[in-house]
This record gives C-alpha cells, sequence and structure tokens, in this order.
C-alpha cells in the first residue's frame, strides 16, 4: 500500500458524532494559520448554533425502516409523514418533530450508546442495526455539510478532497470503534478502496487535548507538565491525562493513563429530572403523558441544566396540557403562576449529585494511575456545567493546582478533530489499554494444561491454543514502534498461514486463547506460507505496528513482506 500523502486531500473534514449533539469543523491544509470553520447553520436551527441533535426519524415499513427525518426538524415537524419517504430532513429538525409521530414512524435516539459493549439495552430500542442507524445519520449530515463546504470554497474542489476525522469514545474497543469505520463507508464517506489514512478515527479525549494544547499560554502549562481531559459528554465521559514534552519539532503530547470512561453523561441528569417529576406529579394524582414529560425535560436541559450552579432554585414553566387541572394543591408539588419551582438542594441531592458522583470517581481514578497532574480541563457539553466544575473544584483543588473550563468546551472535540487530521503526529505515545497477542504453540505441559489441547509433532507434544503476549495492558507505546515477536511456523499445523491476533481486556491474561474474556481481534493471512523446498518449520518475524489510530501487523515471508491494516471482525450484535 502506498503511503498516505496528506497533499491530497486539502481539505479536512471534523466531525464529532456524540450520543445527543453532534457537529462538523474543517479547515484547509494549505492554511498556515490552521483556522477552523465551524458548520453553525442547520436544517430548521432555531439559532445559530454549533451542534445538531443525533436524532433519526424512521418510516417503518413492512420490511424495512427508512430514515425520512434526522436532528431538529424532527421536533418541528410533530412527526408528520413526509409525502416523500426519503432523507431529506434530520438535525434539529427531529428535535422538534418527536412529539407526534405517525404510527408507522419510530424516533431513534441515543443509539450512539449502542456500541458500548457495556450499554444495557432496553425494550424499546429500535430494530434497526446500530451501524445502519449510525450511518444513515452521517450520511445525512455529510450531504449538508459536504454542500455548506464547498459552496464556501470556490470551484476546483470536492468531496473526494476531503480527509475525515472521526472522534470515538476512549473507552471503546478496537471491534467498537471499527464499526464505525464501517459505518462511515456506508455513509459514502469514505469507500472501502480509500486509503485507510483517508478516515482517521481519534479519541474524543485526543482531540480535546489536541484543542487544549493549542490554549496551553492560557494555562500557563510547561514542558513536562501533566494535564487531564475529562470529556464529559451527553452519553459518556472519558478522560487521559497527558505530559507535555518540548521538542526541537514542537511541542508534543504522550499519555500517561490507559484512557478509560463511563456512560454517566448530562443524559442522565435528565433521566433523573424524568423520574422526580414523575414522583412528584403522582403525589397529586397527575400521571403525566409522555408527550409532556418530554417537553418538560427537554425545556430543563435547554434552559436549566447548563446554568444551574447548585446553589438558586430554577423555574421550569409548564406546557398546556389538560392533566395538570387535575391538581388540586399546587403548593405540594411547587407549582407558582403555572411554573414549577425546582428546589436547589433537591436537584442536587435527585437529580446532578448521583451523575457527577460517578464522574468525580472516574476523575479520582485517573488522579491515582498519573500519580502527578496540575491542571484538570473540563470538556464536552457536560463538561461545560457550572456545578460540574464547582463539584470537580470542591474535590480536587487540595490535589491539582488549574481546574479549568476551556474557552468552547462544547467544541474542543470537533475542533481537535481537525487538528488531528492536520498534525496528526502531536500525540507521540500512548497507553495501551488491553493485552496484546497471538495464538501459538508451546510444549505442554503435563498437569497444567489441557489433554484436549494436546498434538504431537515431531519436535515433541505441543498444547494448542496458547497465548503469547505482544502489549501488555498499561504499557506504554510510541506512536509507529514496531514491535517483534519471533515466531517458528510448522508444515503439519499451520496448514492455513493463518496468524490468529488476541486481544483480552481483564488485568490478568490468561494462557489460553479459548479462555473466557478472550477475543480474536484478526487474523493475518499469509497465504501459502511453504515452498516445495522448505522443511517442516519455517522462522518468522510478526511485527506490530500501533499507529494513530489503528493496528497493523506485518510478516516478512518468502523475501516479501506482507502488511496490512488488520480487519476487525465487525458483526451486528451491537
Amino acid at each position: 500500500m502506498s503511503k498516505f500523502n496528506l497533499k491530497d486531500y486539502p481539505i479536512v473534514v471534523g466531525i464529532d458524532f456524540g450520543t445527543t449533539f453532534s457537529g462538523c469543523s474543517y479547515a484547509f491544509v494549505d492554511d498556515v494559520k490552521n483556522e477552523v470553520v465551524d458548520i453553525t447553520t442547520w436544517p430548521k436551527q432555531p439559532a445559530k448554533y454549533s451542534k445538531t441533535p443525533t436524532l433519526s426519524l424512521y418510516e417503518v415499513e413492512e420490511k424495512e425502516h427508512r430514515l425520512v427525518s434526522w436532528g431538529w426538524r424532527e421536533r418541528m415537524k410533530d412527526g408528520a409523514k413526509e409525502t416523500e419517504p426519503k432523507l431529506v430532513t434530520w438535525g434539529w429538525q427531529a428535535k422538534i418533530g418527536a412529539e407526534r409521530r405517525a404510527r408507522n414512524h419510530e424516533l431513534l435516539q441515543q443509539y450512539k450508546l449502542r456500541l458500548d459493549e457495556n450499554y444495557i439495552r432496553n425494550s424499546t430500542d429500535l430494530s434497526v442495526s446500530t451501524i445502519k442507524a449510525i450511518a444513515d445519520y452521517l450520511e445525512a449530515l455529510h450531504v449538508y455539510v459536504a454542500e455548506k463546504i464547498l459552496s464556501g470554497c470556490g470551484g476546483g474542489f470536492s468531496t473526494n478532497m476531503f480527509r475525515y476525522c472521526l472522534t470515538v469514545p476512549a473507552m471503546w474497543s478496537d471491534k467498537a470503534k471499527n464499526a464505525m469505520r464501517l459505518a462511515a463507508i456506508q455513509a459514502k464517506l469514505i469507500t472501502a478502496q480509500d486509503h485507510p489514512g483517508r478516515l482517521l478515527l481519534v479519541t474524543e479525549p485526543e482531540a480535546a487535548a489536541l484543542y487544549c494544547e493549542l490554549k496551553c499560554e492560557q494555562f500557563s502549562l510547561k514542558d513536562k507538565d501533566r494535564f487531564m481531559i475529562c470529556d464529559a459528554g451527553g452519553g459518556t465521559v472519558d478522560l487521559i491525562v497527558y505530559e507535555i514534552n518540548e521538542t526541537t519539532a514542537g511541542r508534543k503530547l504522550s499519555e500517561v493513563t490507559r484512557g478509560h470512561g463511563g456512560t454517566c453523561g448530562s443524559i442522565f441528569v435528565d433521566q433523573n429530572l424524568k423520574d422526580l417529576l414523575v414522583k412528584k406529579f403522582r403525589r397529586q394524582g397527575v400521571t403525566l403523558p409522555d408527550k409532556v414529560l418530554s417537553k418538560m425535560v427537554d425545556r430543563f436541559a435547554d434552559e436549566i441544566k447548563p446554568l444551574f450552579d447548585g446553589e438558586n432554585d430554577h423555574f421550569l414553566d409548564l406546557p398546556s396540557n389538560a392533566c395538570f387541572d387535575e391538581i388540586t394543591d399546587e403548593d405540594d408539588i411547587g407549582i407558582e403562576d403555572g411554573a414549577l419551582r425546582l428546589n436547589a438542594e433537591e436537584l442536587k441531592k435527585k437529580v446532578f449529585d448521583p451523575v457527577i458522583a460517578n464522574v468525580l470517581e472516574l476523575i479520582e481514578q485517573q488522579l491515582s494511575s498519573a500519580k502527578t497532574c496540575s491542571t484538570i480541563l473540563l470538556v464536552g457539553g457536560f463538561g461545560s456545567s457550572d456545578y460540574l466544575l464547582t463539584r470537580t473544584k470542591e474535590r480536587f483543588s487540595s490535589q491539582v493546582k488549574q481546574i479549568f473550563v476551556p474557552p468552547r468546551p462544547e467544541l474542543a472535540v470537533v475542533r481537535g478533530a481537525v487538528y488531528a487530521g492536520l498534525n496528526p503526529k502531536v500525540v507521540t505515545a500512548r497507553v495501551s489499554r488491553r493485552f496484546y497477542g497471538v495464538c501459538v504453540l508451546m510444549d505442554f505441559r503435563e498437569g497444567k494444561d489441557p489433554v484436549t489441547s494436546k498434538v504431537k509433532l515431531p519436535t515433541g507434544w505441543k498444547c494448542t491454543d496458547r497465548f503469547s503476549m505482544m502489549v501488555r495492558k498499561g504499557q506504554k507505546i510510541e506512536v509507529d514502534e514496531c514491535l517483534e515477536k519471533h515466531l517458528l511456523l510448522h508444515r503439519e499445523y499451520n496448514t492455513t498461514g493463518c496468524v490468529p491476533i488476541y486481544v483480552f481486556d481483564g488485568n490478568h491474561p490468561p494462557d489460553f486463547t479459548t479462555s473466557a474474556g478472550m477475543f480474536q481481534l484478526a487474523v493475518l493471512d499469509l497465504g501459502s506460507p511453504f515452498t516445495l523446498s522448505d522443511g517442516i518449520t519455517k522462522n518468522i518475524t510478526f511485527k506490530m505496528y500501533f499507529g494513530l489510530s489503528e493496528i497493523k501487523a506485518s510478516v516478512k515471508l518468502n523475501g516479501k513482506e506482507i502488511t496490512k491494516t488488520l480487519s476487525f471482525e465487525a458483526t451486528d450484535v451491537y
């Protein structure tokens, strides 16, 4: 495969596909200032804003689901059926149209969470496959933003000149990351024949770190300083600690901790508010209709949640509905002049604190792993919360010198994605999130290895399915560092010429690739490794390169190098 040349793609497009909101920014490679342009207008958007809701409305037919609306248009058109059931609306439209869906329409939301292998699905999940749902949405978003970008470029440009940087949570598995690549291909961002480097998958906290790194002067960060990125979004919270390294080639970043996170984003604050509202009105014998409850939660999320500081009470305007006429004692639940009073203490204890406690625990774990850290930077939509900042300072100001929210924290990830595409080698070292190894034959150990794995070869009794480690979990690896392992192919056993590659996410890897928790990441196919002149064994050197966002494997065999990007086994199990 030829070397990737960034100059072949003069426009870098960053896409932050989020649980609740998505965004897109772009820049020109030849722009010496690296000025990033945000997409701030979306179909049916009520005002300029750099994000659009990650919502999709599907028209359900007997044999298929067709996406007919997405984003803000969903809220606006109230779920009414389009005259032509095509992919014509999305984004802000979806947010507005969700109130009155026709019977043959289904609203899909928060489907990004399905790629988190720890996510517990509920019975209301849409029957559309996750990859299809993501691909449909990305295709709609891409068609729109491509037109916006090209309209401001003049002639001579096309989408074939775009390089894409798509952000993914640090907590995701390699399998989930590859699902996003497959979705991008289905969405027609790239083709399967394109160079893999045309689509860069960058973790959300890494993208945010690149954004914040450009603001380092503001935070007085210097060589060898360590800072934590806490990317708190709608669905997930991702964290990594980086160290700054000043080099002759400029400022570089290296991971200090293994990035991790949890599903404790702001949508769980919304869910807590929903539970609180249901309980309040039940005291007066009122069951809130779903549409009314959704409107109230949306108003809370848009108007109260961003401003909540933990000290002041807030009033939530009640939508017009006959259900409120059933209330006999408005003072009992705090209704004043058509608005519901939300007590600050009640909001803290029942709505915000249960979620923020999880975020603070994640920060604690990262600080413990990093040993030293001078700065915490809160980014993402939830990261801009005043109350989250207050609680973080209360808990960690004695351990951490600076705790900040950078300018435009909700754009840190999408703008950082563009910076990653423009200069992908700012991050020079990463910490492995799992164990990597290969399946090999080893000498059989009597009394320890299972008899079912015992095979006899001319060289003696061997045990199959043994795990030979290449990379330890928590091991620091330089970007594009080559890790080698010398292997011996046996003609009688390895007739297929395949090298299976396995991963293990736990803390103590087992001896066998057949053990619980082991996952076959990929198989490197060597074709027919033996020639007629070869003996019964052949020495090979197996190499793994841990690149910017993906892993490559290679073997030198019969005088030539076999190299390819690993093909992860992504299926529809998500």
